[in-house]
C-alpha cells in the first residue's frame, strides 16, 4: 500500500476515534497521535476536540494543535481559548497558542526564544533535571516548551535560548533594567497506586545569573481511572504541573 495513502487512513482512523469513541482516554491518545501525524488533515479533528466534555480530551486536542504545527490551527484555538472556563485546558491552549504564533511546532521542542524586547522586565533561563526514568529525549523537549510557552504567554518576558552561559546572561542582562530568573524544573517519577496516576514536577526558583534560591514550587497533579502505565496521560500531567508552577513564579516574581 502506498504510503500516503497508508497515512490519511491512518489520520481518518485517529480522527473518527477523537470524534466517536466512549473512552476518554482513547480520544485522550486518538488527540495525540493526530498531534504527532504532521498530516494537515488532522487540524480539523482536534479543532472540533476543543469542544469535547471531556478536560483531558480538550487539553490533548490543545496540545496536539500546538505540536502538529499547522497555521490553520491557530484560529480555532483563539476562538477555543476566549470561551474556554477550565483554567488547566485555557494554559494549555494559550502554549499552543504562543507556540503557532512564533511559527514553533513539530515534535523536536520549542522554537527558539525571541529575543528581548524594549518592554521586557523579566528575563528566564530555563534548565530541565529529569529524574523520570523515561528517556531525555521524551522529557526535556516537552517540559521546556511548556515552560517557554507559558512564561512567554504573559507579557514583558523573554527567555533565555537552550544552552545560554552565565557570562552569556550576564553579558544581556548588565546595564539593563530586567530582573533576571532561573528556573530549574525536576521532572520526578510517575507513581501509579490505586488505580491512580501521580505527577509531581518540582521548579526552584533562582536569582539569574546569581543563582541564589528564591523558592521552590511543586505542584502535585492526580489522575484518575490510570491502573497502568500510560505515557500519553504522563505528559498531559507533566504539563499541567509545569503551568501551575510558572503561574506562581508569575506571582512572585512581580512581587520582587
Amino acid at each position: 500500500m502506498p504510503t500516503r495513502s497508508y497515512a490519511d487512513q491512518r489520520t481518518s482512523y485517529l480522527a473518527e476515534q477523537l470524534k466517536t469513541n466512549d473512552d476518554y482516554r482513547v480520544r485522550t491518545q486518538a488527540a495525540l497521535a493526530l498531534g504527532a501525524s504532521a498530516d494537515d488533515a488532522a487540524t480539523k479533528p482536534l479543532c472540533d476536540a476543543l469542544t469535547d466534555a471531556n478536560t483531558s480530551v480538550r487539553v490533548a486536542a490543545a496540545a496536539a494543535l500546538g505540536k502538529l504545527g499547522k497555521p490553520a490551527g491557530l484560529a480555532c484555538l483563539q476562538r477555543a481559548e476566549g470561551r474556554e472556563q477550565i483554567p488547566a485546558v485555557k494554559s494549555q491552549m494559550q502554549k499552543s497558542i504562543a507556540t503557532l504564533s512564533s511559527g514553533g511546532g513539530g515534535a523536536s521542542g520549542p522554537a527558539a526564544p525571541p529575543p528581548p524586547g524594549a518592554d521586557t522586565k523579566y528575563y528566564v533561563a530555563i534548565e530541565i533535571t529529569n529524574k523520570s526514568g523515561r528517556p531525555e529525549s521524551e522529557i526535556e523537549p516537552l517540559v521546556r516548551a511548556a515552560m517557554q510557552a507559558k512564561i512567554l504567554a504573559k507579557a514583558g518576558y523573554a527567555v533565555a535560548p537552550k544552552g545560554e552561559t552565565l557570562a552569556q546572561g550576564k553579558k544581556i542582562l548588565n546595564g539593563k533594567k530586567m530582573k533576571g530568573f532561573y528556573l530549574l524544573a525536576t521532572v520526578e517519577p510517575a507513581v501509579y497506586q490505586g488505580g491512580n496516576l501521580t505527577q509531581v514536577v518540582r521548579v526552584s526558583m533562582w536569582t539569574y545569573p546569581s543563582k541564589s534560591l528564591q523558592g521552590e514550587f511543586a505542584p502535585k497533579l492526580t489522575q484518575s481511572g490510570t491502573p497502568k502505565k500510560d505515557v500519553q496521560s504522563e505528559n498531559i500531567l507533566m504539563k499541567m504541573c509545569v503551568e501551575n508552577a510558572i503561574d506562581t513564579f508569575h506571582k512572585v516574581a512581580a512581587s520582587l
